[in-house]
């Protein structure tokens, strides 16, 4: 599974996809079986990459011509349950075959706007000879519409019967109005919206009414009885011929019917071809659309980083400008192995991991990508652990979820993208920083694209890993740089930015409590009780990498 249901909650990813709608029927079901571009794929996927370019740079060109394309897309009809009955020989009824005549003409004009601009071959698989035959098969009088009935030009017989019910229907409609006149004088009541004459039962009215061999007493009521108007023997001698010519109309139309149907039952794969096409060329242009909306660039191929500049997550780059925020863009570099993101909590450490990660999916489901620039392998699937993994279920804690989510990867043939946000936080400090080490040491040496967000020293000491630490408050904890904007609110820089090696990891943890309101006196209790500062029972203390063992329990740093 590329990705698994809790990694596309944590990259949003059911969001994402609100902004890519398939806009014909085909496609909506082409979507839903649709699989991203793995390893091995990277022609194809370079393919459809290409061609979204070109679709794009001729919308940002002409957008009124991009407007056309979308309205033959979006009144697309849905044709593909018509061919299994066209295959058998069957017609699919008047409704049916309106479709049928919707499809080809909305697939002729795709076919021109495309070819307007020298891309119709983006459209491989429709026929356009083929498309306007079958059109004007099925409009036979000239000129061309969209709309189908069966007009007399498919038998010559339509229209003389239907001439004939004309005159028939004419003449009992005259007759019918005659008698109306006749009994609005005769009795002073006139009919009622349905062709009813409602009348007091005691009423003298009522009486002579129900004697009248030209009214019917068709139900009665505690107070009215209810008349309809007859017609004489001659309106209903014409009434039974009319009978009779809406039996043989209606034989001959589904003569005509049928006989559509064998003529295009050799066509039928041709169609499912067209049909093929439209979905294709749907999921590219709806593809496209979505990228436009987050302004996306082009993912490149690249034999062996991922290099993402000027990264966004497009949902909550759209939250933020809600609340007049600003989403900072990622800048990093992953390399197999394992990548390394230290930082204070709030720095933006766990929305880098989501950033990434949405970005290659994205990429790999032949989108182009909200980053400035994105090149990157194709990797075999993107798998994380963020947040609280929890699963009641299977009866495991935070703890036991990730470690049984962390060992499945390790079964792992094929390398993918590992999102990792601390492992071992569910347990104590010290054999959590032993595990985490423990398990970044393993993936360096192996065949996938780990990034790890860890509050442990231990891990920086990893040998062969790239280590960025969120900017946060930059040197604020040195007393170097003011972490109060100009209004005096807390300010965060969530930049990623290199760490050196030989760095550790930065305390900021106190800083954030007391900008977030903590009282004074708290912070400054806790900063005494940490070992090496100024005051500390403890004494000093040589911090980040270099130590080869974990802290105990009680001298070990807060995890911020």
């Amino acid at each position: 599974m590329f990705l698994d249901e809790q990694t596309k909650q944590h990259l949003l990813w059911e969001d994402l996809l609100q902004r890519f709608r398939p806009r014909t029927p085909m496609g909506r079901a082409s979507w839903a079986r649709f699989v991203p571009f793995l390893p091995g794929q990277e022609r194809e996927w370079a393919a459809v990459l290409e061609e979204q370019e070109r679709l794009r740079e001729a919308v940002e060109a002409d957008s009124d011509w991009g407007r056309k394309v979308d309205a033959c897309l979006s009144r697309m009809p849905d044709v593909q349950p018509l061919f299994p009955l066209l295959r058998g020989g069957e017609s699919p009824g008047i409704s049916g075959w309106f479709r049928l005549k919707g499809f080809l003409w909305q697939v002729k004009a795709l076919w021109d706007r495309l070819r307007e601009k020298g891309l119709h071959p983006l459209l491989s698989g429709v026929e356009p000879e083929r498309s306007l035959a079958l059109l004007r098969r099925l409009n036979p009088d000239p000129p061309l519409t969209p709309s189908f009935s069966l007009v007399p030009a498919f038998d010559r017989r339509i229209g003389l019967l239907r001439r004939e019910l004309e005159r028939v229907d004419r003449m009992l409609r005259e007759e019918r109005e005659g008698i109306r006149r006749r009994i609005q004088e005769e009795y002073g009541v006139g009919p009622n919206r349905l062709g009813e004459w409602v009348v007091d039962r005691r009423s003298d009215v009522a009486r002579r009414m129900a004697a009248d061999r030209h009214l019917r007493l068709v139900r009665e009521t505690a107070f009215d009885w209810v008349f309809v108007s007859g017609l004489s023997p001659e309106g209903e001698e014409r009434e039974a011929a009319r009978a009779e010519l809406e039996r043989r109309l209606e034989a001959v139309e589904r003569e005509v019917l049928e006989e559509l149907a064998r003529a295009f039952a050799p066509h039928v794969s041709p169609l499912e071809r067209a049909a093929e096409a439209v979905a294709r060329f749907d999921l590219q242009w709806s593809r496209m659309e979505a990228a436009r909306t987050w302004r996306g660039c082009r993912p490149r191929w690249s034999g062996g980083s991922i290099r993402v500049e000027g990264g966004v997550h497009p949902v909550v780059a759209e939250r933020l400008e809600r609340e007049a925020g600003r989403f900072t863009p990622v800048d990093i570099r992953v390399d197999k192995g394992v990548t390394v993101i230290v930082g204070p909590n709030m720095g933006g450490k766990t929305m880098a991991l989501r950033t990434l990660g949405a970005i290659v999916a994205l990429a790999q489901h032949g989108f182009f990508v909200p980053a400035a620039r994105c090149d990157m392998p194709l990797v075999a699937f993107v798998s994380g652990v963020m947040g609280d993994g929890q699963d009641a279920r299977a009866g495991l804690s935070t703890f036991g979820a990730e470690v049984k989510r962390v060992a499945d990867w390790f079964r792992e043939k094929e390398g993918g993208l590992l999102l990792i946000d601390e492992i071992g936080r569910g347990t104590n400090p010290v054999e959590g920083a032993a595990l985490s080490a423990a398990v970044t040491a393993s993936l360096a040496r192996s065949d996938h694209w780990a990034v790890h967000v860890t509050h442990y020293a231990e891990v920086l000491e990893v040998a062969g890993v790239r280590r960025y630490r969120t900017a946060g408050l930059g040197d604020a904890e040195k007393g170097g740089v003011d972490w109060r904007g100009d209004d005096g609110a807390f300010r965060m820089d969530y930049r990623l930015i290199p760490l050196p090696e030989g760095a550790g990891i930065p305390h900021q943890a106190l800083l954030i409590a007391e900008a977030m309101g903590m009282p004074r006196e708290i912070v400054e209790e806790a900063r005494r009780r940490i070992p090496g500062h100024a005051g500390s029972a403890a004494g000093p203390e040589v911090p980040g990498p270099g130590r080869k063992e974990c802290r105990k329990i009680d001298d070990a740093r807060p995890m911020l």
